[in-house]
């Protein structure tokens, strides 16, 4: 009871903030938005998480593509998406938002009064930090979403002056991304394929020895059992079951975990047992991951950000829970396959449909 009031209590000084913010701050609708080609810095904004931040870089690479030469690209991103962008923008300036105040104030430091222009990416819901990391860079043409179909919130038409309305909730995140350009009359047809990252040679070397040291004479199907976030998963028996049968069909399987799954994994362990033709990845970081996927057959995964990520470098069959998968598929350049049934229960996907797809890709 009292967690419940204490809720209310802060959605009602937040709701309250909100408003008397977009009270005070002035509409600036005068500002000019400069023509792409003489932009001469520009900030990027997309701090939240890695599956968000991947769906972002084809939109950031073709913001990047109509700069002109010799102008800056600044990156503000989160921890989870550091190695992505390091990996994709490794030329621009990448400044890491962390938890906490003291990162909220050293992040306004790096991007006070630098920009000719912030585009902010993140969509919706609607996140108070990501605009005040907007509004404080003091930049007077912000770009973002005013508004959905079904958000409104009084104070984004304020953050972001040069913003766009989109009402389409269940348009993919790639597309969205591409809309908020439209403000600049970039043609978004153009839009780059996603390309295989670099991957660090040094990480490559440890993931061949680690991969030559199984001695597996089949390519192997990479599961990721571990999501905590319940309702977007297959249990771990469920993973197990598709375990056996791709070991039946003579398909090795790798059991992968992102970061702070390590319990998860422990537990995983203890379902499957001494499960014949089953191995265990001892990496956790993200390009140690997409090193081992370039060599698997496909991953079989819930929708995550490893699912997007390692969609980058391997086919992928991903079991879907409640999310939109019209917003949310991976963009991965091969043919994958998505799951989702009407009650939006991952559950509800039977390891056999799995295990169909797999085969398909595999023949491939």
């Amino acid at each position: 009871m009292a967690d419940k009031i204490g809720r209310q209590i802060e959605k009602g000084i937040k709701s309250f903030f909100i408003n008397f913010l977009s009270f005070v701050i002035p509409e600036n609708a005068k500002s000019k938005l400069k023509p792409i080609n003489r932009i001469k810095s520009v900030l990027v904004i997309r701090p939240d998480r890695l599956g968000d931040f991947i769906l972002t870089v084809p939109a950031i690479q073709l913001l990047k593509k109509n700069l002109a030469p010799g102008a800056k690209l600044t990156i503000l991103c989160g921890e989870r998406g550091l190695d992505i962008a390091k990996m994709y923008f490794p030329k621009d300036r990448i400044i890491l938002r962390k938890k906490g105040i003291l990162n909220f104030k050293m992040c306004v430091i790096k991007t006070a009064f630098r920009h000719d222009v912030v585009i902010n990416f993140h969509s919706y819901p609607f996140s108070m930090t990501s605009a005040m990391l907007t509004l404080f860079t003091f930049c007077a043409a912000r770009v973002g979403f005013k508004e959905t179909e079904n958000v409104k919130v009084p104070l984004a038409c304020k953050v972001y002056n040069k913003g766009i309305v989109l009402n389409d909730d269940a348009m993919h995140e790639t597309k969205k991304n591409f809309a908020l350009l439209s403000v600049f009359g970039i043609n978004t047809e153009e839009a780059p394929v996603l390309i295989n990252p670099e991957i660090d040679d040094g990480i490559k070397t440890i993931v061949n020895k680690y991969f030559l040291s199984l001695g597996l004479t089949e390519k192997p199907v990479i599961i990721h059992p571990t999501l905590m976030k319940k309702d977007n998963r297959w249990e771990k028996e469920r993973y197990v079951q598709f375990a056996k049968m791709a070991s039946e069909a003579g398909l090795p399987v790798i059991a992968v975990s992102g970061m702070g799954e390590d319990a998860q994994m422990e537990e995983f362990k203890k379902i499957s047992g001494d499960l014949k033709g089953l191995y265990y990845y001892p990496y956790r970081e993200i390009q140690y991951l997409m090193a081992l996927a370039e060599k698997a057959a496909c991953v079989v995964c819930n929708d995550s950000g490893i699912m997007h990520s390692l969609s980058l470098v391997s086919p992928v069959a991903a079991v879907f829970g409640p999310s939109v998968l019209s917003r949310w598929k991976p963009i991965g350049p091969f043919k994958n396959y998505c799951f989702q049934k009407d009650d939006g229960e991952c559950m509800s996907v039977a390891a056999e449909e799995v295990m169909q797809a797999v085969k398909n890709i595999a023949a491939m």
